[in-house]
């Protein structure tokens, strides 16, 4: 199996899989994987169904806007950029058929771009789905979460302040939360997504992709703050619900990394990697490789890593760009991509990735201007926290 992901990696190739489906009619009843692979069914046929529609009718708006919808899920899962840039197309499609009235798809392209990382652009089809609807909390909250990505956090704490009382809605708690989280309410933040997640598992018509998430969310969260047994617990939650689904994988393999369980890391890694080829596992692997003495494999995958972040189609990663510092790898290149992304992104993580990338390159004055940037909005993060300590100790 190994020579086989290595042989996939050599040429950047990413095996996708499928998402779940947008059902019509009523839930089957049937239970865990039957569910999932019901519900890939229909969406695929769906897919099939709506790309008839839009094909016959090319002048209607409502068609492709639910074909775009259906791509977007199936990127969600796959992580198949093919399927986001089919969402966007479809939602400028349907708008350009009819700009007035069609908020299903200024939310889909909004979606579509805040997948992409074109959070300017996302921002800008976000305040039009707002002036369709500007009572809506879920499209204030939608406009909320790409001002956090941007930094425009004072903009943001107003929206999501007006929000409180309606922080209860399934639709709202994960932005709402990611505000509590930026603005250094963690436990405030894990407590809502839990309740998110209590609800989320008892409505059936959601689905099964849908409730993995939150356990995803959850068992990310618990990692990033070393929280190893809850970590767990959520993610293999999750894996019971979804068993292929990359970003769990890939989590889980994390989690085994930092517990020096390396068999573990690499091979859930290397089942993540044949989903869906990211520059986080990639290393993630690669060290793993490393820890266990094997130089020559490690280095494979450090190389993949390299080449799978070149250029990325999608925007500015930032997760891509700390796995290569970490790694010392492309530094300046790193640098310079951080400074042009920080002249529209000033939000806590450029500035963070800013500061290590200084501090990679001996350049500690500056790192530490950078880093009392990234920690001014009171965000708690051990990630923030361990670079300023790094920072702060350099001479």
């Amino acid at each position: 199996m190994r020579h086989t992901v290595l042989a996939g990696l050599a040429g950047l190739a990413v095996l996708a899989t499928a998402a779940p489906a947008v059902m019509r009619g009523p839930r089957p009843l049937v239970a865990g994987v039957g569910v999932l692979a019901q519900e890939r069914r229909i969406r695929e046929a769906d897919i099939e169904f709506y790309g008839a529609r839009v094909v016959r009718e090319p002048t209607g708006a409502i068609d492709p806007m639910r074909l775009g919808a259906l791509h977007l899920g199936r990127y969600r899962e796959s992580g198949d950029e093919a399927d986001l840039f089919a969402a966007e197309a479809l939602a400028r499609r349907s708008l350009a058929n009819r700009a007035d009235r069609n908020a299903g798809a200024w939310q889909l392209l909004t979606g579509a771009l805040t997948g992409q990382h074109r959070f300017l652009e996302a921002k800008a089809a976000a305040e039009s789905l707002l002036a369709t609807d500007p009572e809506s909390a879920g499209v204030q909250s939608m406009l909320g979460e790409v001002l956090l990505e941007l930094g425009e956090y004072p903009e943001a704490d107003r929206i999501f302040t007006r929000l409180t009382p309606q922080r209860f809605q399934l639709g709202l708690a994960p932005r709402y939360a990611r505000w509590l989280e930026l603005r250094g309410r963690v436990g405030e933040a894990r407590r809502l997504l839990e309740w998110a997640r209590e609800v989320a598992g008892r409505d059936e018509s959601l689905p099964i992709e849908q409730r993995a998430w939150y356990e995803l969310r959850l068992g990310e969260l618990a990692l990033r703050f070393g929280a190893h047994t809850e970590a767990r617990a959520r993610l293999e939650t999750g894996l019971a619900l979804v068993p292929d689904d990359w970003r769990l994988l890939a989590a889980r393999a994390r989690l085994a990394l930092e517990q020096h369980d390396y068999a573990t890391t690499i091979t859930l890694g290397d089942s993540s990697l044949a989903r869906h080829l990211d520059p986080v596992t990639l290393a993630a692997v690669g060290d793993a490789w490393r820890a266990r003495g094997d130089s020559v494999m490690a280095e494979q995958y450090y190389r993949a890593m390299e080449a799978a972040t070149r250029a990325p189609r999608g925007g500015f990663h930032r997760g891509w760009y700390l796995a290569l510092l970490d790694h010392d790898r492309k530094i300046p290149d790193v640098l310079r991509a951080v400074t042009r992304d920080l002249n529209t992104r000033r939000d806590v993580y450029g500035y963070d990735l800013e500061a290590w990338a200084l501090f990679k390159s001996g350049r500690f004055a500056e790192a530490r201007s950078a880093i009392a940037r990234a920690l001014a909005w009171g965000t708690e993060d051990p990630l923030l926290r361990r670079h300023a300590e790094a920072i702060g100790s350099a001479r």
